[in-house]
């Protein structure tokens, strides 16, 4: 069964047209947007920005789901 990874932005599903071939790839795919979100909320944090941009960048991350693709 293939997978496709939707990421949801607004609280909206996006869908992505990224297609991988298991479920445990399109997982991981999820994990690593995730990862290079955290990664650049902390560069960000260490460069010593401003609250306000830290929480800016906070509401913008993004969280995603794979779902069965037709």
């Amino acid at each position: 069964m293939k997978w496709m990874l939707v990421v949801i932005v607004m609280n909206a599903p996006v869908k992505t047209d990224l297609v991988f071939g298991s479920l445990a790839e399109c997982l991981s795919a999820e994990a690593q947007m995730r990862q290079e979100w955290a990664e650049h909320y902390g560069q960000a944090k260490k460069a010593g920005a401003a609250a306000e941009t830290l929480g800016l960048l906070s509401s913008q991350m993004t969280k995603g789901t794979c779902i069965p693709a037709k």
